[in-house]
């Protein structure tokens, strides 16, 4: 890894980017202005019978609110769809509610375990097409699940292998079950921008509203000028590892009385800032962690590297008595491993890691622990 130099594909990721720090008495009062979606999904969890029921709210365009028509599920994917079958009813917008068992509507006593991306469309006719109107994400993840700690840092968009593809900026932030993200990317016209949200997050996936944020001070302005939030996009963002992510950014459009949502899926990665693009980036001192009390911190000097094939990187300590074997994506050469395994000189395996970011993996050992393996130094 080459010390103190930018890689170009960051180098393009950051030209004409505002960078700025939001302090937590500003984020408060400006997300307090933030405003609600047209329409919303919502779950609400029975304890008593392990079910649960959503409940899609909005505020229709007219006073013939739509009622339920169908409910499909491709793997992940359910869509729910509504009509309002009524003609010539009075413009005037109406609230309305519909509410189903998501297991039952596709003829299934239970949810198997995963996260569902949901989408509800509504058509305003009979003879309307139907329009995207909310998204959500389910976590209906195996109880057992391991939560997800993804690393805090510069993460961007995939450009799916193509080099010269455009990436938007994202700065995420993991604390104490709270998620903060700042999304920076350009306009229509390319003038770059910056929107900031927080929200609640439970291991695996997390619902941020994104605010823009203008007016600030320049920072060499004696004078302080008080910035302003309008609410404008939201980001559903769904953990695949500590260094992988897909989302959903969504944004309303249309006219006040007849809203719309478009959505941009996007692929996000915590990438290393290094113009190399093989295993070497997680060179340095690692220490394993055993959630067994009884287990001691172990210190692991992974300094020397070996390139095994495209696939496949190797890296051990000077005398070899532990390898960290891992595994790359061919599709996506600069990505984080998408998973490591940790063996003895002997061959004997010390645990496996499902989820590499650049300073720390979560993982299994043999003994059925959670392990982790954190980064103290390169």
């Amino acid at each position: 890894m080459r010390v103190g130099v930018t890689p170009s594909w960051m180098r393009r990721s950051l030209a004409g980017l505002w960078l700025g720090i939001l302090p937590l008495g500003l984020a408060v009062s400006v997300l307090a202005h933030a405003a609600n979606a047209t329409y919303a999904i919502e779950e609400h969890a029975a304890a008593a019978t392990n079910a649960s029921t959503l409940t899609v709210n909005g505020q229709w365009p007219t006073q013939c609110p739509p009622s339920l028509k169908n409910v499909t599920l491709d793997g992940t994917d359910m869509r729910i769809d509504a009509r309002s079958d009524l003609t010539l009813c009075d413009r005037k917008s109406a609230p309305f509610s519909i509410e189903l068992n998501p297991a039952l509507a596709v003829d299934k006593t239970s949810l198997d375990p995963g996260i569902y991306h949901v989408s509800f469309y509504a058509a305003d006719g009979v003879d309307s097409s139907p329009k995207l109107r909310a998204f959500t994400l389910l976590d209906h993840s195996a109880p057992d699940a391991a939560s997800i700690v993804p690393e805090s840092g510069f993460w961007f968009t995939s450009n799916n292998g193509d080099a010269s593809a455009n990436r938007t900026v994202v700065s995420v932030e993991s604390q104490d079950g709270q998620l903060s993200i700042a999304l920076m990317s350009y306009d229509t016209i390319g003038q770059p921008v910056w929107y900031f949200g927080a929200a609640s997050f439970n291991g695996h996936v997390a619902h941020v509203p994104l605010i823009h944020i203008v007016g600030g001070s320049d920072p060499f302005d004696a004078s302080a000028s008080s910035a302003h939030g309008d609410s404008m996009l939201t980001l559903d963002v769904q953990f695949e590892s500590g260094a992988h992510a897909l989302a959903w950014l969504g944004r309303e459009r249309g006219s006040a009385d007849d809203s719309t949502l478009q959505i941009q899926p996007l692929d996000i990665v915590r990438l290393p800032l290094s113009e190399t693009r093989d295993g070497q980036a997680w060179q340095g001192d690692w220490v394993l962690v055993n959630d067994a009390e009884e287990t001691t911190p172990q210190r692991l000097h992974l300094t020397q590297y070996r390139a095994v094939d495209a696939q496949h990187f190797e890296l051990s300590d000077t005398a070899g008595e532990t390898v960290l074997s891992c595994t790359r994506e061919s599709s996506q050469p600069e990505w984080p491993p998408s998973s490591c395994s940790l063996r003895q000189s002997n061959g004997a395996l010390s645990g496996a890691f499902d989820s590499v970011a650049l300073s720390r993996m979560d993982g299994v050992a043999e003994s059925g622990n959670t392990i982790h393996l954190l980064r103290i130094s390169r």
